[in-house]
This record gives structure tokens, sequence and C-alpha cells, in this order.
């Protein structure tokens, strides 16, 4: 019980500590792509811009130039543009010196000193006068005076030539900054919505194990009727599929234990009041003291006998401690010579009791006397419940690696929701457990220890009542591993704590 709980416990715990690692992986990985990719399509919008900037101001360059033909008029003209994405300009002449710079540091200096990237061409009536420079945010750092080229870390990016932007302007780091914190908040807000989500998940998923627990603890409690809703196919539905399974085999094994305690005290209660009564009887004078007195007696004293060996036989069958003298035996005289004793009451019972024998057929390895106890309980049974004129057959044949041994009859035959218990002990279709409906109740039982310790299989079939049965025995032939587990094909009759029995 303590198990199962702390099962339950720990499968709820992981299922949450997963739930968040993969909401943490996640979202987390969602809002670092997030962040690259906006960031990277931000920074594309503003070199677009600038690159858009620095074209118009190309532009606005040629015209005045080609109005004055002076490079003043062009600073004069391009003064005013220095706002928005362009916070510097500057333009050198064919020769490459600068002639205009809005912030007034570089004028005169050679753009191939300051190592320029290519700028934007100032093209008057289709040649090129010069060359435009668009700068993002204002110069910063040593090259505010003037110093060495505009680039590195410190310095605005230069546009024109598809060059990128290194420093943003305030505004937009500002905008940056607000659509990260946006995505932080988002993803804490989706996390959190996340982790509800998968502990619910985990608590409906872990619901069945609660569910388990307090269905266990109900039968340890003693109540072997509980049972569990079967909710899915997965594993945890199969796990409560086992459950219940265990539970009908617990209730199953309680039910047959009280059925034995009652059936060995109805078996004995017969005998014993018979033998008391006569007993009685013969002290009181009311019966005489003569040999067919004794003989009832000492007859309800055999049926004791013989239920209490059935019953030992049957103990140690259940703790693997069944008695065998295993040796390799012919079958062949063994069938005849047990068919040959039932003739007699064949005979007085008006039955035809047949053998079919193959020719040829293998050796066995196993227990005579065994062996002779299951054919002789089978063709007793069968003899029992065939009426006269009816027919009681025994057939034998090797087939593939095994000895089949049938026992086919004519008689009452077995409904379909009786076979399968005709081999658990005590059971008769008869309600009533008249003795003359049946024997001790143990004889099928008995057939079906003693084949499956001998690596056989039994299996009885029947059409319906009235259309007769026929139980079919199966013996591996002696060989290397003379006792496999089954035969192929058959299944090993199933026995529990209550199996087998006469019809």
């Amino acid at each position: 019980m303590a198990m199962i709980q702390l099962l339950q416990r720990s499968l709820a715990a992981k299922l949450l500590v997963a739930f968040a690692m993969v909401i943490v992986v996640g979202i987390g990985s969602v809002a670092i792509l997030a962040n690259q990719r906006t960031t990277a399509e931000f920074d594309t919008y503003l070199s677009m811009g600038q690159q858009m900037a620095a074209s118009h101001l190309a532009d606005a360059a040629a015209a005045a130039y080609d109005q004055s033909g002076s490079w003043d008029a062009v600073a004069r003209a391009l003064d005013g543009w220095s706002v928005g994405p362009v916070g510097r300009i500057v333009v050198a002449d064919r020769s490459g010196t600068i002639v205009v710079d809005t912030a007034g540091q570089w004028r005169g200096r050679s753009a191939r000193d300051l190592a320029l990237p290519a700028g934007t061409s100032i093209v008057v009536q289709g040649h090129s006068v010069g060359t435009l420079y668009a700068f993002a945010g204002a110069p910063v750092g040593p090259f505010a005076a003037g110093g060495g080229p505009p680039f590195g870390p410190m310095a605005g990016g230069m546009m024109g030539g598809g060059t990128a932007v290194d420093t943003l302007s305030q505004a937009e780091s500002s905008f940056l900054d607000r659509v990260n914190r946006s995505l932080v908040l988002a993803a804490i807000g989706a996390s959190l919505v996340a982790l509800l989500v998968g502990a619910l998940l985990a608590r409906r998923i872990t619901r069945p194990l609660r569910d388990l627990t307090r269905a266990a603890q109900r039968i340890a409690q003693g109540h072997l009727d509980e049972r569990i809703a079967v909710g899915g196919a997965d594993e945890v539905g199969q796990l409560a599929h086992a459950f219940n399974q265990m539970a009908e085999s617990l209730a199953r094994t309680e039910e047959a234990r009280r059925q034995l305690v009652a059936d060995v005290a109805h078996e004995l209660r017969t005998p014993l009041a018979v033998v008391q009564g006569t007993m009685q009887a013969m002290r009181e004078g009311v019966l005489p003291r003569d040999d067919p007195t004794i003989d009832a007696v000492r007859e309800e004293v055999d049926t004791l006998v013989r239920l209490v060996a059935d019953l030992r036989d049957l103990s140690l069958g259940d703790v693997g401690q069944f008695p065998l003298q295993r040796r390799a035996l012919d079958l062949t005289p063994v069938i005849e010579q047990t068919s040959a004793a039932f003739a007699a009451e064949a005979v007085a019972h008006q039955l035809t009791l047949t053998v079919d024998l193959a020719p040829g057929l293998p050796r066995l390895e196993g227990d005579e006397d065994r062996l002779r106890q299951a054919l002789r309980n089978l063709i007793a049974n069968a003899m029992h419940h065939t009426p006269p004129k009816g027919e009681v057959s025994v057939r034998v044949q090797a087939l593939d690696g095994w000895v089949e041994v049938q026992v086919r009859d004519t008689g009452d035959g077995i409904a379909p929701e009786h076979l399968p218990h005709v081999f658990e002990r005590f059971y008769r279709a008869d309600p009533s457990r008249a003795r003359e409906s049946g024997g001790t109740g143990l004889g099928l039982a008995i057939v079906d220890q003693i084949v499956r310790v001998h690596g056989g299989t039994v299996s009885a079939s029947s059409d319906g009542l009235g259309q007769g049965a026929t139980f079919t025995l199966r013996f591996p032939i002696a060989g290397p591993d003379p006792f496999p587990v089954a035969a192929p094909g058959l299944q090993p009759s199933e026995t529990t704590e209550a199996a087998g029995s006469l019809r």
C-alpha cells in the first residue's frame, strides 16, 4: 500500500518536473529566438530606411550641385537633413577630398585616409561628381574631434553600400528594450499558465493511481468486490485492468477456499453419518451385526479413505510434490488392462466399451500407476454419465511428438457454461450434489493433476447436453526432454486453488 502511495506521489512530482522543464525550455527557446529575430528584422528595417534616406540625400545633393556647381550650396542643402535615421552626412568630391561634413570635423581630409566604406554616388547629368556617406547617430568617442575612421563598436554605422547599423539611437534602443520586456512578460505569463495546465493534467493523469490506492486499501480491509474503472488502453489503463484481474483472482481464490471447506464438510458428512447411524443401530440391536451390515460400514469407510487420499494427492500437486515413479513405459498394455477392468461393469450397465489403439505407439516417460489412475477416472466418469445402450470409446494415437488419448462417450454431455469448470475440485453440474449424480467430485481434478505433472495437457469438449463428451489427454513422447510444459496448439488446463472433478 505504501509502495502504491509512494509511486503516486513520485509520478505526480515527476510529471510536474517534466512539465516545468518542457515549459522552461520551450518558452525560453521561443523567447530567445523571437528576440533575435525581432532585433535582426528591426536592424534590417533601419538599414533599409537609412539606405533610402541616403539615396534621397544623394538626389538632393545632385540637384543642388547641378544648380550652383558649388559644394557650399550642397552643404547648405544637406544641413537640414541630419535628422531621423541619418545623424551625420559626409560628401567627398571626385578626388576623394571631403567637401561637406555636417559635423564640421573632416572637411578637407581624404576619404581614403579615413577608410570610409563605399557610399552613394552623386550623379549629375549622367556623371558622378562625388560620393555621399550617411551615418546613423552622432559621432561619439575619440572620432568626435575628427580623429580616426568612424568604425568600431563606438562609431555610428555607415549607410550606403549595404553596411549594417552598429549603434542605435536612443529611441530605437528604447523600442527594442520595450519589445524585450514584452517578450519576458509574455514568457513568464505563458509559463504560469502552462504550469497551471500541467498541474491539472498531472492531477488527471494520476487520478487512476489515487483510485487504485483507495481500491487497494479497500481490498486490504477485506472488500474483495472492489474494482476501479478502466479509462483507456494506455499504461495507466493497463495497470487498472491488471489490478481488476488481481482483485477477481483474489475473490475467486477466497470463494474457492470457502467452497472447499464446505465441499469437504459435505463429502465427509454423508459417509460419517452412515457409519455413525449404522453403528448406533447395531449397538441398539436394530441392525444385526452380520457381514452385510459390516460391509456397508466398510464401504463408507473406504469412501472416506479415498476422499482423504485424493485430497492429499491434490495438496501435494499444489506444492509441486506430487509423487511419481517415472520410467520408460509402453502405453498399449496400460490402456488395454485398464479398459479390460471395466468390461464387466460395462456389460452390467448395458454399455459398449471399445478400445482403438494405433499400431506402433511410441514409449512414454511416466508413472504407470498414475497413468492408470487418470484413465480409470476418465472411463468411470464416462460410464457413469452414459445411459444404457450407450457407448464409451478409448482411442490412442501418436501426433507430432505427442501421444493423444481420447475418452469419448455418448452420454449426458456438458453444457457450454459448465465446460470451463469441469476440472475444478468438487465441481458438479448438478447443484443438488446428490451422490447418485457423481462421485466425490475430485476425479477430474486428479486427472488434470496427473497429466500436468507428466508435462501433458488435458481438455474437455462437448456439443451440448445429450450429445456426449470427449476428454483428450496429450503426453510428450520420451526423448531428451520428456517433460515439456505444453503441447503445441493446446493450452494446459488451468487450475486454481479449487480445481478439478467428476461431472
